[in-house]
């Protein structure tokens, strides 16, 4: 038995309707049961791969209190990815590499380790102050065990109105500000972090988390990906990148990019991009609601934070244009969350390490954006199609671009040193 395999629960996993039945009834102090039109539908696809996100309706029978009338279940899969990786294989006719028993084994590993780890944060947000990290709220938390191998999950609160928003798409930058202000309340709140609140998180993101996601394996079946849905014009750019990833994937060295550059580590999401964002729109203005997905939270370096965040969000231009002024607001905000404790770093400590992280984050985004052509190809209207198809388009030629402008950068301050 493995998350993997097919099972008879809920979304193909093992997690079943009584096990969040008798969870919801634990939680609200409530005897009153699921009826009989409950009902799933999942909700995950293209927000993420390592998961099922289920949308639940309990059909709550003889109502007797305030209960929510349907909620969120996340539960640690990887049927997501084993699906989205055949199909791109079968449709583009090239090699699926994760399709291994070793590979499946190994991120089985990671996926309950970092499941774990997400739950810890979500413990941590609890205690501040509420509306200080825009999240969704969490009726209940299963970790892991050595006694539960199979049934990792969250059950959370279902956020209405929502706007779909994914990497195809753009986001202005004035936007971010409200997930910046987050970002730097989290790194506030880990200045505060006892010895043993600290050592929770691993401050080896890449060695130890991303290590497998970056084997020459798996970055040779991401680039087929990546070249097999990239337009004729990004084919050059394509080249010049792959000739020069050994260098640019150096994990070991963006590890340690904190004590190269004297910061001191804080609390980093680890995955702040798109699909790990949720969104509102008002008067035609977008606004963040919520966090999510706190699986490779990490003491490390905001740049990694900042990086992955504008480049999935923002157009290649606006990014251009905006990423020194968006660190620049960052930074006022960090000053204010930290108020008398004393600064983790300089502003351009801050800017340094961004300009220095880049070919790695950009290329991480880089990579992500190829299997989502799949879905976008697969869109009936022709017109949004067309329109996604631009927006990436120009999103990973300026990505391409700017991660060989800042690798060649950063090597000439290499060698000049």
């Amino acid at each position: 038995m493995n998350l993997y395999t097919l099972a008879d629960g809920l979304g193909g996993t093992h997690v079943t309707w009584d096990d969040i039945e008798e969870d919801m009834q634990r939680v609200f102090d409530t005897a009153v049961t699921f009826g009989p039109y409950k009902s799933i539908r999942d909700i995950g696809n293209g927000r993420g791969f390592m998961s099922r996100i289920l949308l639940i309706n309990p059909d709550w029978k003889n109502i007797d209190k305030d209960l929510p009338r349907t909620f969120i279940v996340k539960i640690v899969s990887q049927l997501a990815m084993i699906e989205l990786t055949s199909d791109i294989a079968k449709n583009k006719n090239i090699e699926n590499r994760f399709d291994s028993v070793e590979m499946k084994d190994a991120l089985e590993v990671k996926q309950k380790q970092i499941h774990n780890v997400e739950c810890t944060i979500y413990s941590h947000i609890k205690k501040l102050p509420k509306g200080t990290i825009p999240c969704p709220e969490i009726y209940y938390m299963q970790k892991f065990t050595e006694n539960n191998p199979l049934k990792g999950y969250l059950i959370m609160e279902h956020i209405k109105d929502l706007k779909p928003v994914h990497v195809y798409q753009n986001i202005p930058a004035k936007a971010l500000k409200k997930a910046l202000r987050a970002i730097a309340a989290l790194e506030a709140m880990s200045l505060k972090f006892t010895v043993e609140e600290r050592n929770e998180l691993t401050d080896k993101v890449f060695t130890e988390l991303w290590s497998q996601m970056l084997s020459k394996d798996v970055l040779g079946n991401m680039m087929n990906v990546l070249r097999a849905t990239a337009s004729e014009e990004n084919t050059e750019r394509i080249d010049r990148v792959e000739k020069a990833l050994p260098d640019i994937v150096d994990i070991e060295k963006a590890d340690h990019l904190p004590e190269k550059l004297g910061m001191r580590r804080v609390f980093c999401h680890g995955d702040l991009w798109t699909a790990n964002m949720l969104w509102k729109e008002s008067n035609g203005e977008m606004s963040v609601a919520a966090l999510i997905d706190f699986q490779t939270a990490h003491m490390g370096c905001p740049a990694y934070d900042l990086v992955r965040l504008f480049s999935s969000c923002l157009s290649g231009k606006d990014r251009r244009l905006h990423w020194e002024e968006l660190v620049e607001d960052f930074y006022v905000y960090l000053e204010e969350e930290v108020s008398d404790m004393k600064m983790p770093y300089t502003l351009e400590q801050l800017k340094e390490s961004y300009r220095q992280y880049f070919p790695l984050g950009g290329f991480m985004v880089v990579i992500c954006i190829g299997p989502f052509f799949e879905a976008l190809c697969k869109n009936p209207d022709e017109e949004h199609m067309k329109k996604g198809m631009e927006v990436v388009t120009e999103k990973t030629e300026c990505l391409l671009d700017d991660i060989l402008y800042y690798h060649e950068r950063n090597k000439e301050i290499e060698e000049k040193n």
